[in-house]
């Protein structure tokens, strides 16, 4: 079986800076490092960053780690009040994928202007929420991303793809799908990383209400 509610809450509840993200993200924060090059500028790069250590999630350091910016981690980031249901961002999170120096965005842009509640996190095994069904994703190490609150799709609503071939060529992610409605509230994506499990940050912005992930890159 997937992840329950209850279960969710027995791990350590990591404390962040999603205040201080959403309160910066109308001014376009400074990225850091900078984005020279970067296929995504639509989105700017988070001026803070969110996690802190979760020994039962937190692997082995891949090479090169030591290097990576200030706030990117291999352990588990948490919304200070996760896993309660947040605000209302609506039931679909279109995704994309940017190329950026020093590290790959990942962007899931919502409709509704909710502020969001989430968790990320590195897993053995991709598995659904709510049916536990193992989820084929491309990859050697897959983030798993939980996301609230996200409604229920309209019938006529279209389901959006996955990032496409051409955002991810010559990135470290191998994989990033959208979020389409939720079980019980929560939204859930993955994303497929190439090689060995990598360093992240976790950033919300608004207007509009996007989920930012950014991967580094060495």
């Amino acid at each position: 079986m997937g992840p329950s509610r209850t279960s969710r809450t027995t791990g350590t509840i990591v404390a962040c800076t999603l205040a201080v993200a959403l309160s910066s993200c109308t001014a376009d924060p400074s990225p850091t490092p900078s984005p020279s090059g970067s296929s995504d500028t639509s989105v700017p790069s988070p001026s803070a960053s969110s996690g802190s250590a979760s020994p039962s999630a937190s692997p082995a350091s891949p090479s090169g780690t030591a290097s990576a910016p200030a706030g990117f981690s291999l352990d588990e980031v948490t919304s200070p009040t996760f896993p309660d249901l947040g605000g209302d961002i609506g039931a679909i999170g279109a995704v994309r994928v940017g190329r950026h120096t020093g590290y790959d965005r990942v962007v899931w842009e919502f409709p509704r202007s909710g502020r969001p509640t989430y968790q990320v996190r590195y897993v053995t095994t991709p598995t659904a929420d709510g049916s536990g069904d193992v989820v084929s994703v491309a990859g050697d190490a897959w983030l798993e991303v939980m996301v609230s609150t996200v409604g229920v799709p309209a019938a006529s609503a279209p389901r959006p793809g996955k990032a496409s071939a051409s955002s991810i060529a010559g990135t470290v992610v191998a994989e990033a799908r959208p979020v389409y409605g939720g079980f019980e509230g929560y939204g859930q994506s993955f994303v497929g990383v190439r090689d060995e499990r990598r360093p992240f940050k976790v950033t919300v912005l608004r207007n509009p209400t996007r989920l930012v992930l950014d991967i580094y890159s060495g």
